[in-house]
């Protein structure tokens, strides 16, 4: 099988109104040394099966499967790519010059860096841009700010096991993914140009599930044993120092206990509200005015 510089995945559902832009703007970056695995995931709507069958039609690369879910899809298309490097791409953005060959050059000289990403500029229901910044190990344990659209070395992809598909919500593998890379100690390098343009949809699965508070729950505590690990491990390596592990293992507790006690089980929010104070007892009044508050509001509003 002959090899390429760059795979460019891109899984689809539901977004055939978007996938030939997704197409055309990997086609008109310049590079030569790549390929496009494009992944429609099981779509219900019309036109998405129908752009589906005529990108198939047009000779590209598409995989028509059962709905996986995009962790699922990306690890799908990856296994058969032939890149040494990958860029996910959602099908509902568009991808900019920098990755193939900023991004690739720096991927090449630097063999300890699993992940170069970059600036987005916003398009859709929303237009801006998205600046980001070098990376922050204390805030990027706490939350994450890199879209997937980053171009990533596939040996990491490899070593990690792949976008974790097991996950008990179906939303957030691009935060999951890059705490299991940081987890095996894989340096990420920030490209300050734009990269890629993102585009913002109200309805996107992401801000779905994100106003659903029990999803949002169970994606939390699911990406708390990662978290708490990695702070633990990055102490051990010197990459954290005692007291700023503690503070983030406090106010990841205290994120817990907050949505908890808003709407889940109180009993679970005061269990994550005592640990949180354990950490840090200097938020003892805090977590008294939290632990106070919203079971109270919630009871008057029962």
């Amino acid at each position: 099988m002959s090899m390429v510089k760059i795979t460019v995945v891109i899984p689809c559902y539901n977004h055939g109104a978007y996938l030939w832009e997704a197409i055309r703007s990997v086609e008109n970056a310049g590079f030569s040394d790549y390929e496009i695995i494009i992944v429609d995931d099981g779509s219900t709507d019309p036109e998405t099966r129908k752009v589906a069958l005529e990108v198939q039609e047009a000779g590209y690369h598409i995989l028509l499967q059962e709905n996986q879910g995009v962790a699922a899809s990306r690890n799908n298309a990856i296994r058969l790519a032939r890149g040494e490097f990958i860029i996910p791409l959602d099908a509902d953005n568009r991808l900019l010059k920098p990755y193939f060959f900023k991004g690739l050059e720096i991927l090449e000289q630097n063999p300890d860096v699993g992940v170069v990403y970059g600036d987005a500029l916003i398009i859709g229901e929303k237009s801006g841009d998205w600046k980001n910044h070098p990376l922050v190990l204390e805030e990027m344990l706490f939350e994450n700010y890199i879209d997937t659209c980053a171009i990533i070395r596939r040996a990491m992809w490899e070593q990690v096991g792949g976008y974790d598909s097991k996950a008990p919500v179906p939303t957030r593998q691009d935060y999951i993914f890059w705490l299991d890379c940081l987890k095996h100690d894989w340096k990420f390098v920030y490209l300050p140009e734009y990269c890629f343009e993102y585009r913002f949809l109200d309805g996107s699965e992401v801000r779905k599930y994100a106003r659903i508070s029990s999803k949002r729950l169970l994606i939390t505590e699911y990406i708390f044993e990662k978290q708490k690990v990695i702070i633990k491990q990055s102490a051990e390596r010197g990459h954290l120092n005692s007291y700023t592990s503690r503070l983030l293992m406090a106010g990841l507790l205290f994120q817990l206990a907050s949505y908890h006690l808003i709407s889940g089980s109180i009993i679970r929010g005061y269990f994550y509200l005592y640990e949180a104070i354990l950490w840090n007892p200097q938020k003892i009044l805090k977590s008294l005015k939290l632990g106070l508050g919203w079971p109270l509001k919630r009871f008057i509003l029962s």
